[in-house]
């Protein structure tokens, strides 16, 4: 009974370790912040065609990747952080795409009353109605390798140029 008692204490103290190193991290990210870019125009085209091209290098080699953009689709911001916030959607599809016979990702885009949209569509399974509410929470992950600040992180990079980030 008293080595169950040391062994529960044991993880009651390691579980609270972990909450309040948790939440240290969220400071740390919170008060690192993201800077607010100079707007400067950009084409779409070439920051999402470099961001695809950056992660496709580490994807499968049967991992299909296709876009459908307007011509010269332009927008104001950090091409830089868009950049980032492509990277990281990319990589969240292959990633969520791993071990299917027949992954792929369609990044598609246009014009929608003077604001410039992207949509990323693949073929996995889907994200749960579960994690929907929690997706873009910092440390919130569906993978066990995964850190939980990609999306957060991009939302913020989003946020920081007058963009927004939804499922």
């Amino acid at each position: 009974v008293d080595s169950t008692r040391a062994d529960l204490e044991f993880v009651r103290r390691a579980y609270e370790g972990a909450v309040e190193a948790g939440a240290q991290e969220v400071a740390v990210v919170d008060t690192l912040g993201i800077a607010t870019p100079e707007a400067a125009a950009f084409l779409v085209n070439e920051v999402v065609e470099r961001a695809v091209r950056w992660v496709a290098q580490s994807a499968p080699a049967h991992f299909a990747l296709a876009s459908d953009l307007p011509p010269g689709l332009r927008c104001s911001g950090s091409s830089g952080q868009l950049q980032q916030v492509v990277m990281n959607l990319v990589q969240n599809a292959c990633d969520a795409l791993a071990g299917r016979q027949d992954p792929s990702l369609t990044v598609t885009g246009g014009v929608d009353a003077d604001t410039a949209t992207l949509r990323f569509a693949d073929n996995g399974p889907g994200i749960s109605k579960a994690a929907l509410s929690k997706i873009f929470e910092p440390f919130y992950t569906t993978r066990k390798e995964g850190s939980g600040l990609g999306l957060y992180i991009a939302r913020q990079l989003c946020e920081a140029n007058q963009a927004e980030l939804t499922v």
